[in-house]
């Protein structure tokens, strides 16, 4: 993962810190977001990433938990501000909240520059998907969407979609995607900091390209997963 990528990652976590007073070992909100944090500073830093997963599994020591919180937190930010030494800047497609506009222009540019196929990986992905991005896409281009929340009302907008348009789309769901990702003719791919349906609402997001070694090992993965979502 390179170093401005890291670091949009880890700050998109840090504005993201869940509640912890309503913290149960149980609760999946809580541990998606211990376990991505977790493993981006493992991509930062080893020993911290040690002491990071050392706090998480102590949470559930109620008279130890504020320490703990104290010390994923503070990891989280030592890290960022390490990687805010060596990059300096973010990637350019960077978005401040508000700038909803400005992140859907530069994400329905991105996407209409596939030529041959288009796969978009969005838990939260949302039936806007159809009339804000996907109509201004050549009709050749074979898109496949992989979602999970929101399944119904993307079901209903791909039938009203297909009914006009030629273009063939095919969607997924699995509750095994965590990640938004573009991935562009297979040769490309791009994260996003924030779901598309919320992105720059209320929170900086961005747009950043992934090393083509990555993304090839990422798109094996998302690979596997799609061939085991459900057709909807």
């Amino acid at each position: 993962m390179d170093k401005p990528v890291l670091l949009a990652e880890l700050k998109a976590m840090a504005n993201d810190i869940p509640d912890f007073t309503t913290y149960s070992p149980t609760s999946q909100h809580h541990q998606a977001w211990l376990g991505r944090t977790h493993a981006l500073v493992a991509k930062w830093n080893d020993f911290e990433a040690n002491s990071l997963r050392h706090a998480a599994n102590s949470l559930p020591l109620t008279f130890m938990r504020e320490i703990n919180i104290a010390q994923i937190v503070g990891i989280l930010h030592r890290a960022i501000a390490d990687l805010e030494l060596k990059v300096p800047e973010l990637p350019a497609q960077a978005f401040g909240p508000g700038a909803v506009y400005d992140f859907m222009k530069n994400l329905r540019d991105l996407i209409c520059s596939a030529s041959n196929e288009l796969l978009i990986i969005d838990p939260y992905l949302d039936n806007q998907v159809f009339d804000a991005y996907l109509s201004t896409v050549p009709t050749q281009v074979k898109v496949r969407l992989l979602v999970y929340r929101y399944v119904p009302a993307v079901k209903a907008g791909l039938a009203k979609f297909q009914e006009q348009s030629q273009m063939n789309v095919e969607v997924r769901a699995s509750n095994l995607i965590h990640d938004r990702v573009v991935f562009i003719d297979g040769r490309s791919c791009w994260v996003l900091g924030q779901s598309i349906k919320d992105a720059a609402k209320t929170k900086p997001t961005y747009i950043a390209p992934i090393a083509t070694d990555t993304m090839q090992l990422k798109l094996a993965d998302y690979e596997k997963i799609w061939a085991t979502a459900a057709p909807i």
